[in-house]
């Protein structure tokens, strides 16, 4: 091959990438709604407290001594929906204050309740 075709070659690959170059692909936006933002920050901020009242040292003493491993209630805590986590914020939120013993216990009943269900535990067997 001569340096003549060479470099002709190499300007026709040039001007062909050049061309494709101004190629682009086209975007799409879409309105978002205040209440969607507003849901996704409510669920995260509920699912934060949810975390934190779990990781207390006597709530998991209650689950361990109910033989629940703490971080399998964290992992189904982060697997559960927006919907589930505002319910169980919701109920959290009806408390009494001041009835943290109670509550606490209440807590680790729903949390057991919902492991059971999802199949990560066997504490309540079927009759």
């Amino acid at each position: 091959m001569t340096y003549r075709s060479l470099k002709q070659s190499i300007c026709y690959l040039m001007v062909t990438l050049m061309m494709l170059a101004g190629v682009t692909a086209q975007a799409q936006a879409a309105m978002i709604s205040t209440g969607s933002i507003a849901t996704e920050i409510s669920s995260d901020i509920g699912r934060e407290e949810i975390k934190s009242l779990l990781t207390r040292e006597d709530v998991t003493e209650k689950l361990s001594a109910m033989g629940v491993d703490s971080a399998d209630v964290l992992e189904r805590v982060g697997a559960m929906t927006d919907a589930e986590i505002a319910q169980l914020h919701q109920q959290m939120d009806n408390l009494p204050a001041g009835a943290g013993a109670l509550g606490a216990v209440v807590m680790v009943l729903l949390i057991l309740i919902l492991l059971d269900v999802a199949g990560v535990t066997d504490i309540f067997p079927k009759v």
